[in-house]
């Protein structure tokens, strides 16, 4: 089932639900204007997604239970990014990295 729901806070969630939790395909977004784009489970974010930050840093890659967790690329807002591997939130391997040249 897809509906919106807005939060006391200001944020908004506009995706799929399951037992009143957010649950497959959905856009979580926060009332500073953070947003996430992708997969939930259990209310959380789990799956594949992409978090960017107000600023407009960004991650696409793998969740878990609300954390980076898995393959994923974080790109800054200045232009550099570089690829990993995270497990719980925590950055484990770095293998690429690309630096703004401005």
């Amino acid at each position: 089932v897809e509906k919106t729901h807005t939060y006391p806070d200001g944020s908004q969630y506009v995706g799929e639900w399951k037992d009143d939790l957010k649950h497959g395909q959905g856009t979580y977004t926060t009332a500073n204007g953070a947003q996430y784009v992708g997969e939930f489970k259990d209310d959380m974010f789990h799956g594949q997604g992409a978090y960017t930050w107000a600023g407009g840093n960004q991650y696409v890659g793998e969740f878990k239970n609300d954390l980076f967790h898995g393959q994923g690329t974080k790109t800054y807002a200045s232009g550099g990014q570089f690829e990993g591997v995270w497990e719980g939130g925590v950055l484990k391997e770095r293998s690429e990295t690309t630096y703004n040249e401005d």
